[in-house]
């Protein structure tokens, strides 16, 4: 015969049944007497309600009420696919950072080349012109460099006798092998008169080795034309990769999104490039002007410097104003006259940086000095040399990327991105107050 309660539909009761049995402290009732009857000695297995809804899991003796293992498990997740995208950016330098640089200069120049395209020219034609342009003015800059770049290194011996004479204190650790080949010869003296003299020769480390030299210049070389050729395809084919990979995407309202944000990185990294090139030309220009009145010998050499040297910010003018002032402690006789020298370097470097540069790229690059220096920091551990120079303009695609999604935009913000998005109605945080005067409290 069933009993009445067999036939019963399962509802909470059930629940707090299991409840009682996982935690009988749980429940105030689980004090209570129980009825006595028969009683399984089998825990009872809750069955899945009529409505559809999903029973409570036991996981472990307790139920899984949360998502926490959940959001741990992705943490790992990100933290080592994190980790394993830093290891491959490491190790495969050599590979990326031309392909970065070629990357950056079609985003450049692909503005350019759609307007010779206007006019008639093919796309490959326009191309390798722009190739052959850009790659013509920079052998005409190493030219015209070169001869002076010689005249420095072939003196660098005397240059830096003249230095360590100056700075004699600083300079000790330097004397060491002349002291060492005063002592060999010394040493050598013969103990009497007829018996033969021995010379030893001893030769002082070169700063240049010819050996090393060559080989760098070597893969300079193949460097400039890995770039070069990377360019030219990007340019002249990158249509055609771009409209395959829009072809993937399910519908039209994809593909217009992903061009726009597209076009957005082109333009702000194209602008950047455009804008800084343009200030570290004029730069350049003025160096060069304030290096002649002062008297320092190749003026030219310094003002191509010093318009590479900005391509870093921060960093580079106060690097390119200690080499400055080391190359005047060797060509002036007086260290106030070096002193005074790279004065009027930074003194010129330090009013482009506070004045023209900020009114220029004040919207475009829309970052702190922190952020900029730790973008410096970490490509060029990654890249050395490469991701220095490369820092600001892959900060700059970083946070267009990081803008296009709603999960990463925080730290769009971070990277110089505006707190509102359009036509979000927000109050954020004014640049020029304190934290303690924007708190609330």
């Amino acid at each position: 015969m069933k009993n009445a309660h067999d036939d019963q539909e399962p509802s909470t009761t059930s629940v707090l049944a299991i409840n009682r049995r996982i935690d009988p402290g749980s429940d105030p009732d689980a004090t209570a007497p129980r009825p006595k009857g028969n009683r399984s000695t089998q825990p009872t297995t809750p069955q899945p309600p009529r409505d559809g809804s999903s029973p409570p899991q036991v996981l472990s003796g307790r139920l899984s009420l949360s998502g926490g293992n959940d959001r741990w498990m992705r943490g790992m997740v990100t933290a080592i696919a994190a980790i394993l995208t830093l290891g491959m950016l490491y190790i495969a330098s050599d590979l990326l950072v031309p392909i970065a640089i070629a990357a950056l200069a079609y985003l450049s120049l692909r503005p350019i080349e759609a307007k010779i395209c206007r006019w008639g020219v093919p796309q490959a034609g326009a191309s390798a012109l722009l190739i052959v342009g850009l790659f013509s003015s920079l052998a005409l800059i190493i030219a015209l460099l070169y001869s002076p770049a010689q005249q420095w290194m072939s003196s660098a011996p005397e240059s830096l006798a003249a230095i360590r004479s100056k700075f004699q204190s600083v300079a000790e650790p330097l004397t060491a092998v002349d002291r060492a080949g005063t002592a060999v010869d010394d040493a050598t003296v013969p103990l009497k008169e007829d018996q033969p003299q021995i010379e030893v020769a001893y030769e002082k480390p070169s700063i240049v080795d010819e050996t090393v030299l060559i080989n760098q210049t070597g893969q300079m070389l193949a460097f400039v034309a890995a770039i070069a050729v990377l360019t030219f395809f990007m340019l002249s084919t990158g249509d055609d990769l771009l409209n395959r990979t829009l072809g993937v995407l399910p519908n039209a309202d994809s593909r217009g999104e992903v061009l726009k944000k597209i076009g957005d990185i082109q333009q702000s990294v194209g602008r950047y490039l455009a804008q800084i090139t343009c200030i570290n030309i004029g730069l350049g220009v003025a160096v060069t002007i304030v290096m002649w009145l002062v008297g320092m010998p190749t003026p030219v050499l310094w003002g191509v410097m010093a318009a590479l040297f900005n391509f870093i910010p921060y960093v580079g003018p106060l690097a390119a104003t200690s080499i400055v002032f080391l190359a005047a402690a060797s060509s002036f006789d007086t260290m106030t006259r070096a002193c005074l020298t790279a004065f009027a370097f930074w003194l010129t470097t330090a009013v482009e940086g506070q004045f023209i540069t900020p009114t220029i790229l004040g919207k475009t690059l829309k970052v702190g000095p922190v952020v900029v220096l730790v973008a410096v920091a970490f490509w060029g551990f990654l890249w050395g040399l490469s991701g220095v120079f490369l820092a600001v303009p892959l900060l700059i695609v970083q946070r267009k990327i990081f803008a296009s999604f709603e999960a990463t935009y925080p730290l769009a913000v971070v990277l110089g991105e505006d707190a509102c998005e359009p036509g979000e109605e927000c109050d954020p945080i004014k640049d020029h107050k304190p934290i303690a005067e924007a708190s609330p409290v």
